[in-house]
């Protein structure tokens, strides 16, 4: 790591001119990298109850209090729908220890909307007063005693009263002058189900925004659905205590999602939204309260705990997810936790550094130093010589043409490793559009070739090598042009509802590759999207989330919306002296998506990066493995063996990137 290190020192040993970051109108809430293991003071148990879903809120001497639904052990985990209560709890720090100090609410009992349970709080402080939001159920004009209700909570789900219980619940709230009460309830919900809910409205977050009318999250199910897809639905109103008016378009119903809270970041200017859904805790983001969708972190954990001594906690179920905000930013992701028959919340720490560093990814990336790319694609077996603007627009005309008879990949990857290098790429895609593996998918793809009757998968037998010699694999992907479909910089050829319709389908087409990609062949190392991705915000397929989903500890590189390398400028294997890690953009685009900032001077801000950067971007630096006459040369040829860059060439690229604090990649 002798030039990681002089990469990083060397911040302290050069002035350069400030290159001040500019407002990009873009979001850029990052949490997860941030994210703290914890100790025992983070988690909240207690040995009678089941504590759950956690609200966070400090007064003005300091102290943190927490109000939180628990209900007793006996009762088993079922027993929330019957019988849960909303407790008080405080701290000297956001994170914990806690102590419990009091209960606040329980069923009210006798005819009201919440005469059954209390549960799954939130607390604000608005205009002088405090806001308890909650939910609450009934059993109808009938009632029920106590007995059927702990028979009920001990039996579960398949009892007989359980879903009229789960569907006449509702969303209130309790207002009150302190923190100590007392509380007040509304003697009606907030709101009934309508619009892009139904049955009911549960698991409320509410916010004030920039306009100071307040948004109101709140569950409910998916309308004429026949899956069990809980919707998350926005309503507005002038005052904290309704009446809220819900809107036509809910915030989350593409999936089964549950338990969101909600705050607007001053700084970003926008509302975001966390939620839980079955393999991860998610956000969401808007900048208006009313239109939403994935924000650039959709994924802000998977669902485990990190521990300070090195272990870590696989939850059955990781629910309740809540930001506490303090100084403008993220302190705390409190979560409740469901292990065995044990039940508590955990908070944990979200710290910032106070300069930019990389994240675990990064580091490894640039750890590896040196990579390899084997560029592959039907036309290096056609014949012909490539060139590049030919080959983005006209289709091969046969891709039967691709049948060699001496492949072998295990020999590619036995060669590299003798060589040193730390990982390698394949390109699983390129400008023909033709995928090397067995796509669902991509009807273009290996199913479609007479090689090895169709059952050939060029990603398959790649990454087994590199497992097999120690070589952290990776894939790159071609999605910026593809000549078999007509897309050139992301957009499909034609005009009117004929592009657009095709335009939808080549999106979810790229989106079920990526997902391929991300989910049939282990753990990757890096992605790289030829030519960079596109924001979906300008029609293009949405990639991002798909990676964080699916390959959590894979380095992305890169779209519009985040990119964690950058090119280092050129295609020579170098970079220039000195070369920054850091970066004043926390992506770089490409093409008509680049910031015409970085494509200025012909990318010298990629090539030097900024010392005074607010976000860790190391430089890559990529050159092929033949050339001349300033030619970089991509795909092997046969008969092109006199265009190797001698090994000083390939030694001064070495010096010239690695030595300067980039990775280098060759191919």
């Amino acid at each position: 790591m002798q030039f990681r290190l002089s990469g990083l020192c060397i911040l302290t040993l050069f002035t350069l001119i400030r290159i001040p970051s500019f407002s990009q109108n873009r979001d850029e809430l990052f949490i997860r990298d941030y994210l703290q293991p914890i100790t025992t003071d983070n988690i909240f148990s207690d040995p009678d109850y089941y504590n759950w879903g956690s609200s966070i809120i400090r007064d003005e001497q300091g102290l943190y209090h927490l109000f939180y639904a628990r209900w007793r052990r006996d009762l088993t985990f079922t027993g929330w729908l019957t019988h849960s209560e909303i407790a008080h709890a405080v701290s000297e720090h956001a994170w914990g220890p806690w102590k419990y100090k009091e209960t606040v609410l329980k069923g009210r009992g006798g005819d009201h909307w919440d005469a059954i349970t209390a549960h799954n709080p939130k607390i604000k402080y608005f205009n002088g007063k405090y806001y308890l939001y909650y939910i609450g159920t009934h059993a109808g004009p009938e009632g029920m005693s106590e007995a059927e209700l702990i028979e009920t909570a001990r039996t579960g789900y398949s009892h007989k009263n359980w879903w009229p219980l789960r569907e006449n619940q509702r969303t209130g709230v309790a207002v009150a002058e302190s923190l100590g009460g007392p509380w007040i309830r509304q003697d009606q919900p907030l709101i009934e189900p309508s619009g892009p809910i139904t049955t009911l409205t549960v698991n409320p977050a509410v916010t004030r925004g920039p306009d100071d009318k307040y948004y109101l999250v709140v569950k409910g199910d998916k309308p004429n659905e026949t899956r069990f897809i809980r919707d998350q639905a926005i309503a507005i109103s002038d005052h904290p205590d309704g009446p809220f008016v819900m809107q036509p378009k809910p915030v989350i119903d593409n999936l089964d999602t549950e338990d969101m809270s909600l705050w607007y970041d001053d700084k970003q200017q926008r509302f975001y939204g966390i939620f839980h859904a079955h393999s991860f805790i998610g956000m969401m983001a808007s900048t208006d309260g009313i239109n939403w969708k994935k924000a650039t972190e959709y994924v802000v954990t998977h669902k485990y705990l990190r521990l300070e001594n090195g272990d870590s906690i696989r939850p059955d179920r990781m629910e309740r997810p809540f930001i506490y905000y303090e100084d403008g930013k993220p302190a705390v992701l409190s979560v409740a936790i469901k292990k065995g028959d044990d039940s508590y919340c955990a908070f944990i720490p979200i710290r910032y550094p106070e300069h930019p560093r990389p994240n675990p990814r990064q580091l490894a990336w640039q750890e590896a130093e040196l990579g390899a790319i084997f560029h592959y694609d039907l036309h290096v077996f056609d014949g012909k010589k490539y060139i590049q603007g030919d080959n983005r627009i006209t289709p091969i005309e046969d891709y039967q043409v691709f049948n060699p008879s001496r492949l072998d990949i295990d020999q590619w990857i036995r060669t590299i490793k003798e060589a040193g290098f730390k990982f390698a790429l394949f390109t699983a895609s390129h400008e023909t559009g033709f995928a090397f593996y067995q796509s669902e998918v991509n009807p273009y793809s290996m199913r479609a070739l007479n090689f090895q009757n169709g059952q050939g998968d060029l990603v398959r037998d790649f990454i087994e090598a590199c497992r097999k010699y120690g070589i952290k694999p990776g894939i790159y992907l071609g999605i910026r042009w593809n000549a078999f479909l007509g897309v050139h910089d992301f957009k499909v050829d034609g005009t009117g509802a004929f592009q657009q319709k095709r335009q939808e389908q080549y999106n979810r087409m790229v989106e079920g590759m990526v997902k391929e990609i991300c989910t049939n062949y282990g753990e990757l190392f890096e992605i790289w999207f030829d030519g960079g991705a596109d924001d979906p915000a300008h029609g293009a397929p949405d990639v991002l989330p798909i990676v964080q989903q699916y390959q959590p500890n894979c380095l992305f590189y890169h779209n519009l919306q985040l990119a964690e390398a950058r090119w280092g400028g050129s295609e020579s294997g170098t970079v220039n002296y000195p070369c920054w890690a850091t970066f004043p953009y926390v992506s770089v685009g490409t093409g008509p998506s680049g910031h015409p900032e970085i494509v200025a001077n012909n990318y010298e801000l990629l090539k030097t990066g900024a010392r005074e950067g607010q976000y860790w971007m190391p430089a890559m630096a990529d050159a092929p493995l033949r050339g001349y006459q300033g030619r970089h040369e991509w795909f092997w040829e046969p008969g092109d063996e006199d265009h190797l860059f001698p090994v000083t060439d390939l030694m001064n690229m070495y010096e010239k990137s690695v030595g300067r604090n980039a990775t280098l990649i060759m191919g």
